[in-house]
């Protein structure tokens, strides 16, 4: 005997029905009570890690001489608890964090340009731009950068950074070994004039000769031949003294020292940025009020 359809139906319906799970209404509030801390703790992380990015911009921001300080990052007392910087994964993300706290603290370029000239990077042991890329996207226009103190193993690791800064006009950074590497950066950055304390690009001339204006960098070492009568420079030659004015005029920019302690930093590490950088940094906890400006 076939069984009756009303049967088949029931048990067609009974399956569906089995295929959700069933909730009393007591069941259903405690489920909703315990996603409720879940839900409330991403907005409120979210909320905290802002809040550590904007500390330390304004820990790390000096408006009197315009720079943004992120030298040895991982020394930073909230950073190093946060283990934000402890490595290069989590790194990679804490630039890119960071740069975003940046726009939406100096939300215009014009902004960006009248808060920020220079930007030290110095000593974080990086060895590619992958932790810092963002920088050239978020603050392009600086004039200064310090990247000295890192680990860089050739000029290479810096190419995604060619041509990305086009007001660059001072740059520090740690020698490398392969020769010509002087003039390959200086053709990077078309504005850039200094290079670890060298002047690389001469000065462009009055108005009047306007006709011999050239951004083209200039050889590190130029050698003139034994005997040769020297001819007469196209663009005038930066003596000793204009290059030491350049100098003085960085260190005081980079470290708000006034002009004599600037020449004395400068002097007590040989006319030498980076060496002149690291005594200040020795010195500066028992520099006087009065050596700032």
């Amino acid at each position: 005997m076939s069984a009756p359809r009303g049967g088949g139906r029931g048990r067609g319906r009974g399956r569906g029905r089995g295929r959700g799970d069933y909730y009393t209404p007591s069941d259903r509030q405690d489920q909703d009570q315990n996603q409720q801390p879940q839900q409330q703790a991403e907005p409120e992380g979210k909320n905290s890690t802002i809040e550590l990015l904007k500390g330390f911009l304004q820990r790390r921001y000096d408006p009197s001489t315009k720079l943004l300080n992120f030298s040895t990052i991982a020394t930073d007392e909230e950073v190093a608890k946060s283990g934000m910087f402890r490595q290069e994964s989590t790194q990679k993300k804490f630039f890119p964090a960071l740069m975003v706290v940046c726009d939406d603290m100096l939300e215009t370029r014009e902004a960006k340009e009248a808060a920020i000239e220079s930007v030290t990077l110095c000593g974080n042991n990086i060895t590619n731009l992958n932790v810092i890329f963002d920088l050239c996207k978020t603050l392009n226009h600086i004039k200064n950068l310090d990247l000295s103190g890192n680990a860089f193993h050739s000029i290479n690791a810096l190419k995604p950074w060619k041509g990305r800064f086009r007001k660059l006009e001072h740059l520090i950074i740690d020698p490398f070994s392969n020769i010509g590497w002087e003039e390959e950066i200086t053709s990077w950055f078309p504005k850039l004039k200094i290079l670890n304390g060298v002047q690389v690009r001469a000065d462009k001339p009055a108005a009047g000769d306007a006709g011999m204006i050239t951004d083209a960098p200039m050889a590190a070492e130029p050698q003139a031949m034994a005997g040769a009568i020297a001819p007469t420079p196209v663009l005038p030659v930066p003596t000793f003294d204009q290059q030491k004015e350049e100098m003085i005029a960085y260190v005081q920019n980079a470290t708000n020292l006034k002009r004599d302690y600037a020449i004395q930093c400068l002097e007590a590490g040989g006319w030498e940025l980076n060496r002149a950088g690291e005594l200040f940094t020795q010195s500066q906890p028992s520099l006087p009020p009065d050596a700032y400006n």
